[in-house]
């Protein structure tokens, strides 16, 4: 894994995997229809842990994210590359917080969504969360931490770390010296012989 730490690449699956259970967790237990009571046009919602579980989802996806940033810009500094061969992991890094954003949306929408209660006039029925949102949400941090993951591999399958090459310079006395330009003319020239050839 070159330079890039394992204990990098687990903390990094440990709060990925730890954000996809607790978001399948609360879609599990988020309320449904049949968990619902009418009494005289009421709605009457159950307690339910997904609303928690979501917004702990949430947060940890956040945390995922920072610790994906961290480790990416420490690894960005270890290494002495080109642009070519870096390429693919920033990608990968822009790809990743576009993810966990859209993750972090769908997991505290689906929390407050499933925090709301209320019956619906216009259709007669107690309004409850669509089906998949916090399925949708775990796929979303799934992506985000897989291409957290390879943007580290990217850096070290594609590094070419090497160290700069030391430029010798000579030591000129304490005097700044450069080349002149008046060592590559002639003594002898003189623009005004040259005008009339």
């Amino acid at each position: 894994m070159g330079e890039t730490k394992v204990w990098e690449y687990l903390a990094v699956s440990f709060l990925g995997t730890a954000a996809i259970v607790l978001a399948l967790v609360a879609g599990a237990t988020k309320i449904k229809a049949s968990d619902i009571t009418v009494t005289s046009g009421k709605c009457e919602y159950p307690k339910t842990p997904a609303i928690i579980l979501g917004y702990i989802a949430a947060a940890v996806t956040f945390i995922h994210q920072i610790v994906i940033s961290v480790f990416f810009r420490s690894a960005y500094r270890r290494r002495i590359t080109n642009a070519k061969s870096i390429s693919g992991a920033i990608l990968a890094f822009i790809f990743s917080w576009i993810s966990g954003g859209a993750g972090i949306a769908l997991l505290v929408s689906g929390s407050y969504l499933t925090s709301r209660q209320e019956f619906l006039v216009s259709t007669g029925r107690c309004y409850i969360l669509k089906r998949n949102l916090f399925g949708a949400a775990a796929w979303m941090v799934y992506v985000a931490c897989f291409e957290g993951l390879l943007s580290f591999y990217f850096f070290s399958a594609k590094c070419h770390c090497s160290a700069p090459e030391a430029v010798v310079v000579p030591y000129q006395g304490g005097i700044a010296m450069a080349n002149s330009q008046l060592d590559a003319a002639s003594t002898n020239s003189n623009p005004k012989q040259h005008q009339y050839v």
